[in-house]
């Protein structure tokens, strides 16, 4: 007895996602396409022969494209834009899925790419301050100016002043505030 396995063009994923196959034929899906329907997606755009290795990381597949006499190896995985997937390429021969994210991340970013040869700079750990730390209250006490001053005035001074302007008034009344305002003029 002969099994055919059906053709089916528009694979179906599982509701599972760890299920990463075909529930119809059974072919492996990186983000419901196989690796052919992504190698055809690629071929179509750089209108070159593209082969995969067979080597996949997490939704990566890393192909060979032949271009000018030689032979380009890159990282590709579906993607939901224009050309229908997205491309890195890494120096390091054997990356993870996390990593190949990481430097399409930091190139889509803008980020300046580290070669080996070069040493990058040791990033803070996480939850350190990436910033000067604030002066306390003494600290811009001790180096007082003018322009402190002012400052100090308008953020604590002004709405202080203002409330008791208010509280005033309300106390006292249009007919109050107009005596204390003449008595005041009265003295210049």
């Amino acid at each position: 007895m002969n099994v055919t396995v059906p053709l089916c063009p528009p694979h179906t994923a599982s509701r599972d996602p760890w299920v990463t196959s075909c529930t119809v034929c059974g072919v492996r899906l990186l983000d419901g396409v196989s690796i052919e329907q992504l190698v055809g997606r690629v071929e179509a755009l750089t209108m070159e022969p593209v082969q995969p290795t067979g080597r996949i990381r997490g939704t990566w597949a890393e192909v060979l494209e032949e271009g000018d006499g030689e032979l380009w190896a890159y990282w590709v995985r579906p993607a939901r834009n224009f050309a229908g997937y997205e491309a890195i390429d890494c120096t390091n021969p054997d990356p993870t899925g996390e990593q190949l994210s990481g430097l399409l991340l930091a190139e889509l970013a803008g980020f300046p790419q580290v070669s080996e040869g070069q040493s990058e700079s040791p990033s803070p750990e996480i939850g350190a301050a990436w910033s000067r730390r604030k002066p306390t209250r003494w600290d811009r006490f001790k180096t007082w100016s003018r322009a402190n001053a002012e400052r100090e005035f308008i953020t604590i001074a002004l709405p202080l002043c203002a409330m008791w302007c208010t509280a005033l008034g309300v106390v006292l009344g249009w007919d109050g505030v107009k005596g204390v305002c003449a008595a005041v003029a009265s003295l210049f």
